[in-house]
């Protein structure tokens, strides 16, 4: 039976807003309570910079704003899901690295927004995060399951190109599988920077080279995110998406301008308008989808050999369950629900 890995990055926005409770615990705890009904299993990508920072804070005394702890609600939740048999995973979005809570808000470093252009030595080298991280969530999840460990890690936006040193640093640290890459992903803005449209899309894994998007053999698999072409303004065009750019306005414009913009030129109105009718990879990303988006990627995966499909998602970004439920009575009976964890196990 071909096996269905269902993602989650559980983190806040990008450039450091957002609520741990609204955007975080909330709609996770819905998406459980649906795993709970249907037999999904998660893989939780937990972003574990983003986790110290706030727990830094909290423990000066900065309430940040919140009436009762965000970290320790993110640790009880991370836990109770993996007592529950979901999968927790590494998350590392580089621009936390610096963050700094002033005013009311966090400041982020943007210049170290990638993964993959993130060069530093001593205590925040990238060898360094990822020891740091896998210790952190064995620490936290070992007495939940003593038989948990940290394998795996997605790069924050899907940057981790070039690889060559995040390679090195996940052998020298025991991660074993990436799941960054997505076939076709190529973005060029001031922000992202990654070109993956030479991936074959029917590859469902393999093991990767020194280059996580080449194929070789270097002991560390690749499990890309399912993709396929699409017009832009289909995706934008459903009421899930819209309540989440209504949901986080700022946020939506801020990645808007990141995308359309680059390095020589700020976007303008054209530049934006044309962005919306250009044809893109994307991502299955099962808490935006409609049942109508969802229904061509069952399509598509149908016409292919592959025996595995990641599917991604974000609870900030979850504003309902139709396109999920949709989703699952498609695929009731038909399709195995696997964590990553179990993938490299087997």
């Amino acid at each position: 039976m071909k096996s269905l890995l269902f993602t989650l990055d559980y983190e806040l926005y990008g450039n450091g807003s957002g609520d741990v409770f609204k955007h975080i615990i909330e709609p996770t705890e819905q998406l459980l309570t649906i795993a709970d009904i249907w037999g999904v299993k998660y893989t939780f990508f937990f972003e574990i910079i983003e986790y110290w920072k706030l727990k830094e804070e909290w423990n000066k005394g900065n309430s940040m704003g919140y009436t009762e702890n965000p970290v320790a609600a993110m640790e009880k939740q991370i836990k109770d899901a993996c007592r529950q048999g979901h999968d927790v995973q590494l998350h590392l979005h580089p621009q936390w690295v610096d963050a700094v809570y002033e005013n009311d808000q966090w400041k982020m470093n943007l210049d170290e927004w990638r993964l993959g252009g993130y060069h530093r030595d001593g205590e925040y080298s990238l060898e360094n995060l990822f020891c740091r991280g896998k210790q952190t969530l064995e620490e936290l999840l070992k007495p939940v399951n003593p038989n948990y460990q940290c394998i795996a890690v997605r790069a924050g936006g899907y940057n981790i190109q070039p690889s060559e040193d995040i390679v090195k640093a996940m052998l020298a640290t025991g991660i074993k599988v990436d799941s960054s890459i997505y076939p076709g992903g190529k973005e060029n803005g001031v922000l992202s920077n990654y070109d993956y449209t030479a991936i074959d899309p029917a590859l469902g894994y393999w093991q990767t080279g020194i280059r996580l998007e080449e194929q070789g053999v270097s002991g560390i698999m690749e499990l890309p995110i399912v993709a396929f072409p699409m017009i832009r303004l289909k995706k934008f065009l459903t009421w899930t998406r819209i309540k989440g750019i209504f949901f986080n306005a700022k946020s939506a414009q801020d990645s808007l301008n990141a995308k359309t913009s680059t390095t020589e030129k700020k976007s303008g109105c054209l530049d934006k308008l044309r962005y919306f009718f250009q044809t893109e990879w994307q991502t299955w990303d099962y808490c935006l989808f409609s049942p109508s988006l969802h229904k061509i990627f069952l399509k598509q995966i149908a016409r292919q050999d592959r025996t595995m499909f990641v599917l991604v998602g974000h609870p900030k970004s979850f504003q309902g369950n139709r396109g999920l439920m949709y989703l699952l009575n498609r695929i009731n009976g038909k399709y195995a629900f696997k964590t990553i964890r179990e993938i490299w196990s087997n």
